[in-house]
């Protein structure tokens, strides 16, 4: 003869509060980037390269960012995004920027499309800091059906920066790596 599990009321609650709690898990597991000032040094139309600094870093730390383009609600992966980054170079200065001349080959400067599994991943120097400003890498991330959004990367954590915007560095193939997921609200 074959046993049936007894359902307690006991046991009927505490699934019932198991269903319930996994969306509001997985809600907090995708949530839309912060947002964060595009800054003054912006330029759109700028070339396509995963290569931010193809003529040599100066002595600067070589760094690899990689990470994922993701759509809310459900954290779909969006193909095909676009990532406009730019930053300062070891100095703290940025590129096409005043009457100085610049390194054509180390513009610190791309736009590049997320694959079919939403990976993008660039090559680039490790951003200097300069007064008032952390270490950081700017983001203005777009993709068709979601609003655009600014945002930047930092090295760091400081007062007022949402730690979700914060990276960790490790050390692979002499350069530094970061990763960095950017998650887009529905336009």
């Amino acid at each position: 003869m074959e046993s049936r599990p007894v359902i307690t009321r006991r046991n009927f609650l505490a699934a019932s509060v198991a269903l319930l709690a996994a969306p509001a898990a997985l809600a907090q597991q995708c949530r839309v980037t912060p947002r964060d000032a595009i800054g003054p040094f912006y330029k759109p139309n700028v070339s396509a390269s995963a290569e931010l600094c193809a003529s040599g870093s100066g002595g600067a730390q070589k760094l690899v960012v990689s990470g994922r383009v993701l759509g809310m609600p459900e954290c779909t992966p969006l193909a095909g995004a676009l990532l406009e980054v730019w930053h300062a170079d070891a100095r703290g200065d940025y590129s096409q920027v005043g009457a100085k001349q610049d390194d054509a080959g180390c513009l610190l400067r791309a736009s590049l499309r997320t694959d079919g599994d939403a990976h993008y991943s660039f090559r680039t120097v490790l951003p200097g800091e300069y007064p008032g400003r952390p270490r950081h890498i700017h983001y203005r991330v777009s993709a068709k059906g979601y609003a655009t959004l600014v945002t930047q990367l930092y090295f760091a954590r400081e007062r007022g920066i949402p730690q979700e915007l914060v990276v960790n560095t490790t050390q692979k193939d002499g350069a530094l790596a970061a990763s960095f997921d950017v998650t887009l609200a529905k336009a």
